[in-house]
């Protein structure tokens, strides 16, 4: 398709210098639009899952065909197109339709709230929105009369602006990255060029029809319709990982160079004589600050999340258990008050790796994580410890709660076996060995005494829960139940 791309744009331009009969230069023309609403239309039919998005896309490709179709009718019939026209309530309708399928693709791929990335499209959105208005929608208001004309030309770049918030969102957000996803930035890029030109020569006076804005319409539609047909255009609509992007080199150039558009505008008016809309640029510079600041907050929160936290299973970190434990330790003896901890291991992991790759052995971590996470008490706290390793901090638990507690993890990690793919089920079991405060004064022992019952506890035939005891003369001793 990319490659008959520029074999059609080469023939339009043809036909348009050699005054071929028209109908044939508006089905070149049109093609592109065309291209990408059947390309939709194909693709919804195929595949159930992607029909919503692809309906939505067909329906605002359709409707900028239309728009393109009465243009040139209208041009053909009357030599020149009264301004607005029934062609630009089609192009306007174009917009929701682009838009909502662009929003559907973003929800699928962040279902949940991602909202460091709309922090970022808003921050986009707003340092193009102060451009737009200074140079597009002010000068319109200035220099058009009739409420509908205004009314319409000034609905252009406000689509324009929903495109730009909505492709901003899908292109910063996490997810990931596909050819598919490149192609629809290209579209975004080539589509937001040739409506902002052909606005800002509308106003000087200076467009005519038919010229190289002609071309990149085109070349949008076509890179939409290339991205709907690739192969990764499922991968496209994959939910993400991650909750939130990494705030890498490009990402944040980006937010830079939209943050100082506003004040480097007024700059440059300024030094050109002109006079820059005071008003909105105060607003957008303030808006952009906040929304910076804001962002900041978000960076080092996540940066001291990721410092206490497991990738893999969300937990707390083995760092952050070990700082924990010693502060627990030290409140349980101010206050005489008991503390439990207890180590798990899972049993035969490394048989689960080389069985069903690394893959099925996250999967299981992942899984023994939920259900551990559920069978604690509100307030204990559950760390990864090691590869396979748990460990769970249990305040305020004697030694008859701890045992119930460790009693209760067990079972439930076995209660029901862990699914490593579509049809293949794994029976999990964990080893837990248990040790507590008092009997214990300090955190070292307490962890090595924990260890052992542990050890214990496989050495034992695993699956079941040692607990480490003090007798009268300090020597620990463990008592596999």
């Amino acid at each position: 398709m990319l490659a008959a791309m520029p074999v059609v744009i080469a023939g339009y331009f043809l036909m348009v210098a050699g005054d071929v009969w028209p109908g044939l230069q508006v089905a070149f023309y049109v093609s592109a639009n065309g291209t990408f609403a059947l390309s939709c239309l194909t693709v919804a039919v195929r595949n159930r899952d992607l029909r919503p998005i692809m309906l939505c896309l067909a329906a605002g490709a359709l409707l900028g065909a239309s728009g393109d179709v009465m243009f040139y009718v209208l041009a053909v019939v009357q030599d020149t197109v009264e301004y607005p026209s029934i062609a630009d309530v089609a192009y306007l309708g174009a917009y929701p339709g682009i838009a909502a399928g662009l929003l559907l693709i973003v929800r699928r791929r962040t279902p949940g709230w991602d909202g460091a990335s709309a922090v970022d499209a808003a921050i986009v959105a707003i340092g193009a929105g102060y451009l737009v208005y200074e140079f597009i929608i002010a000068p319109t208001m200035d220099v058009t009369t009739g409420n509908i004309a205004t009314l319409v030309s000034v609905a252009y770049p406000l689509g324009d602006l929903m495109t730009i918030m909505v492709g901003a969102r899908l292109v910063l957000g996490a997810g990931p990255r596909s050819p598919s996803l490149a192609l629809i930035a290209g579209y975004l890029a080539a589509a937001l060029y040739a409506d902002t030109a052909y606005s800002v020569q509308s106003l000087a006076g200076t467009y005519t029809a038919s010229n190289y804005l002609d071309a990149i319409w085109m070349v949008a539609g076509y890179l939409f319709a290339a991205a709907v047909l690739h192969p990764s255009a499922a991968q496209m609509v994959s939910p993400s990982r991650t909750g939130t992007p990494d705030a890498g080199t490009a990402r944040l150039a980006v937010l830079a160079v939209a943050a100082v558009t506003a004040p480097t505008s007024m700059l440059i008016q300024f030094a050109r004589g002109g006079e820059p809309h005071i008003v909105a640029a105060g607003l957008s510079c303030n808006a952009l600050f906040l929304l910076v600041l804001l962002r900041m907050a978000g960076l080092v929160r996540a940066q001291r999340r990721a410092a206490i936290t497991d990738g893999l299973t969300g937990l707390h970190s083995r760092r952050h258990f070990e700082e924990t434990l010693r502060r627990a330790m030290a409140a349980a003896h101010r206050r005489g008050e008991p503390l439990g901890l207890l180590l798990l291991d899972i049993d035969h992991f490394k048989t689960v790796n080389d069985t069903y790759g690394h893959g099925g052995g996250d999967r299981v971590l992942i899984e023994v994580t939920r259900r551990l996470s559920r069978l604690v008490r509100p307030g204990d706290v559950a760390a990864r410890y090691g590869g396979e390793e748990f460990a769970v901090l249990l305040p305020g638990a004697g030694p008859e709660e701890t045992m119930k507690i460790a009693e209760r993890i067990r079972h439930g990690v076995a209660a029901e076996p862990i699914a490593i793919g579509a049809d293949v089920l794994c029976r999990v079991t964990v080893s837990v060995g248990a040790a507590g405060v008092p009997a214990l004064r300090e955190v070292d022992e307490l962890v090595l005494a924990a260890d052992r019952a542990l050890y214990a506890a496989k050495h034992a035939g695993r699956d079941r829960v040692a607990a480490a005891t003090v007798s009268a003369a300090a020597s620990v001793a463990v008592a596999v139940a």
